[in-house]
């Protein structure tokens, strides 16, 4: 759908020069479309998110043109009171472009688990025809980290240190950055992980402190895409994917979960 909706935007840009026709269409189908097919809404908690989803036409009328979309409930399983969306929405007369306007709402309904509402289009014209019927929105809680908040003492599992241990965590001196104090076994024990806005972490390769046959092990990100190291700021929890590996016998360990969690 979203090198038709590239299509429609780049003749709507040619078209928009010139007044539109008063005809509502030509003997050629009208291509319309969503944006695109899939959209996630990650709701604050205890907050609200409005996402207004834009919806194309090739062809411009010179009447006001309504579709319909009903909720397919066989295959959602998002809570109704989390969310609303209008059962009708509109591209007005002389116009390309159409928005359908969709709100989710926390109400102490909304977790970190993903829920999705499914939505089918219909009323479309005689002559129009599209490629994206049907519209899935997921709805899940995100919470932005706040430092001042965030920080405090964590209890982990950790590969590392074989077993449980207890981490003071705060921010760290750089923007977006985190300092899990005292993990590593050197003379360098805190370790330092980056988030994005997205809560993701990354962090540098480092030295771990522990040997393996008098040789260093070391630490570095998992490289699957299954394997992503973030921040759960609703929950209080870290969960890092690392490789411990020995550079010097080309062997790894295997990539770990360490999980931190805030008490």
């Amino acid at each position: 759908m979203k090198k038709l909706f590239i299509l429609l935007i780049s003749v709507a840009s040619f078209i928009s020069c010139s007044d539109p026709d008063e005809v509502t269409y030509s003997g050629n189908p009208t291509f319309v479309g969503f944006e695109q097919n899939v959209y996630n809404l990650r709701v604050p908690r205890d907050l609200s998110l409005t996402q207004d989803i834009k919806f194309a036409s090739s062809s411009v009328s010179s009447v006001a043109r309504t579709y319909n979309v009903t909720i397919l409930s066989d295959v959602s399983d998002a809570d109704p009171a989390t969310y609303s969306i209008p059962t009708t929405f509109t591209i007005p007369a002389n116009e390309r472009f159409g928005i359908l306007r969709v709100t989710a709402t926390d109400n102490n309904l909304i977790d970190a688990t993903v829920k999705k509402v499914v939505l089918k289009l219909s009323g479309l014209g005689e002559k129009e025809t599209t490629d994206s019927e049907i519209l899935s929105i997921f709805i899940y809680e995100f919470c932005p980290i706040v430092v001042s908040e965030f920080s405090g003492l964590f209890d982990a599992e950790t590969w590392l240190r074989q077993g449980g241990s207890t981490h003071q965590i705060d921010g760290g001196t750089a923007e977006n950055t985190l300092i899990i104090d005292d993990f590593f076994l050197d003379s360098n024990p805190d370790f330092v992980i980056t988030y994005d806005d997205n809560n993701k972490v990354t962090f540098a390769s480092r030295k771990t402190g522990r040997l393996y046959q008098g040789n260093d092990i070391y630490a570095r990100m998992s490289t699957s895409s299954a394997q992503v190291s973030e921040i759960d700021a609703c929950t209080g929890r870290i969960t890092l994917w690392v490789e411990y590996y020995v550079p010097a016998l080309n062997g790894t360990f295997g990539v770990m979960q360490e999980v931190f969690q805030k008490q």
